[in-house]
């Protein structure tokens, strides 16, 4: 090979690496005026062309590599990425099964943004059947005496694919056999331990998933957020020194994240006080506490939640579904204007409004299944069994399942969707014979506009109301808030 052809190509790829890609380009181009280039050349102008958005230019240069290099994977699995943001899924599928046959062990650097592009496009069942056919094929290689530490991170990573799609359809029991099947592969890697650990914890096994948090922070100790997260478990299994030093270390690693520094200050309060009579949930709370109204719970901190009434960071409302089953003719003779604006759907779009306030403000709890009294009188607890029979599974996770699908779904950002456990944790305690559904709420990281009926709109929370705000003032608010 000349050496100017190759002094071309390695200054490119210094460049590449430098992420300077204009530079790149210009080298790697260089290079393959010089006969002959090295065989990456066209790998890496392609790799530096989709570093550009040009995305034509790019797939020209990875396909230009495959015939150069027909035994190469890499290329194909840039390939059938791109592709798949061009919805061309049917070209894409053949290039990806080529690249798990070439090269298995780089299924794992593409496995997120392979199962993003199938997602956008093709049904839960063409997007199980992808990722069980890829794990066929690796099982294949296996067999055949492949075996090694690469192909068993593939083999996690697909795993943890379709745990993913798993719970995102509500299968709790399938996401927890593939992330305990990831986790056999890859033991050591955090992620997959945190995220069966979430799942137990919405499943309500809070030993596992105390369990699982602790094995994720035993490869990760300064994860800020999963801290946090064994605190939330270790207060459902009573032991609260424990999760007050859980929440007090996720402070410690990330003392400016405000919500870790409300959530340590609130508990620590509570915790001290634990023994005293029952105090406001916040200190924001302009709603005269009903104490020893409501029955004691398991849960200390919900305890308080209920005892201190509604406030800036508390909500109560009565049924998500109330407005599901009315007629024509009860919409029409409302006086209400969401009514007659949303329809059946009203109830849930109040929920959804309820949830975006608090995530546009400083977080918060929403409580379903509590009738508000005015007048004085004490709060009734009605629960939420009597909506049962209007949700497809009549028990505690078909109606969790209703509020992530139907409510935070449907009118949320994707943003807050995908990545729910870090905003939202749906809980469903027991007070007396009655079960509520608590949604615990953080603050968002940036606004977040409710889209109904192709309307964007933003809420806040202002003493105990949801408000909308829009033009001037939200312009100043978010601001202030989020800038």
């Amino acid at each position: 090979m000349p050496e100017d052809a190759r002094s071309s190509y390695a200054a490119g790829l210094a460049f590449f690496r430098d992420r300077s890609f204009d530079q790149a380009i210009l080298k790697f181009r260089e290079a393959l005026t010089r006969h002959p280039a090295p065989p990456d050349t066209h790998h890496y102008l392609g790799r530096s062309f989709l570093e550009k958005g040009l995305t034509d230019a790019a797939i020209g240069e990875f396909c230009e590599a495959i015939r150069e290099n027909p035994l190469d994977g890499d290329s194909r699995y840039w390939l059938a990425v791109i592709l798949l943001g061009k919805n061309q899924v049917q070209d894409a599928l053949p290039l990806l099964y080529e690249s798990v046959q070439l090269e298995p062990g780089l299924f794992p650097r593409f496995s997120a943004r392979i199962l993003a592009g199938l997602e956008k496009t093709c049904p839960f069942s063409q997007v199980e059947e992808f990722f069980k056919r890829c794990l066929e094929l690796i099982h294949a290689k296996e067999t055949a005496g492949s075996a090694g530490e690469d192909l068993s991170l593939s083999c996690a990573s697909i795993h943890g694919a379709l745990g993913q799609i798993y719970l995102r359809k509500g299968l709790l029991n399938g996401a927890m056999l593939q992330y305990r099947e990831a986790i056999k592969s890859s033991p050591k890697d955090p992620s997959f331990h945190e995220e069966l650990a979430d799942i137990y914890f919405i499943a309500n096994l809070n030993e596992e998933a105390v369990a699982e948090y602790q094995s994720s922070l035993s490869h990760c100790p300064e994860d800020a957020g999963v801290h946090k997260k064994l605190g939330d478990a270790l207060v459902k299994t009573r032991q609260f020194i424990d999760a007050f030093n859980e929440y007090r270390e996720a402070v410690r690693i990330e003392p400016q994240n405000e919500y870790y520094t409300r959530v340590y200050t609130q508990f620590r309060t509570l915790f001290i006080d634990r023994n005293e009579e029952a105090k406001p949930a916040s200190p924001a709370s302009n709603h005269t506490p009903s104490h020893g109204i409501l029955p004691q719970v398991q849960n200390d901190t919900f305890h308080k939640i209920l005892q201190g009434g509604e406030s800036e960071f508390v909500e109560y409302k009565s049924s998500a579904l109330w407005s599901k089953t009315l007629s024509k003719g009860d919409i029409a003779s409302s006086d209400s204007k969401d009514l007659h604006k949303f329809g059946r759907d009203t109830s849930k779009v109040i929920i959804a409004k309820t949830i975006a306030g608090f995530l546009n403000t400083d977080g918060g709890n929403l409580v379903i299944g509590i009738r508000e009294n005015k007048e004085g009188q004490p709060d009734e607890i009605a629960g939420i069994e009597h909506e049962y029979p209007k949700l497809k599974d009549p028990c505690p996770d078909g109606y969790r399942r209703m509020i992530v699908d139907e409510i935070i779904r449907k009118y949320l950002p994707p943003e807050i969707f995908h990545h729910m456990t870090k905003y939202i944790r749906i809980q469903f305690p027991k007070v007396g014979d009655k079960t509520l559904c608590w949604l615990e709420i953080g603050k968002a990281g940036e606004g977040v506009f409710l889209t109904v009926q192709d309307e964007e709109i933003f809420f806040i929370r202002i003493d105990a109301e949801t408000r909308q705000i829009a033009d001037k003032a939200l312009v100043d608010y978010c601001r202030r808030q989020f800038g």
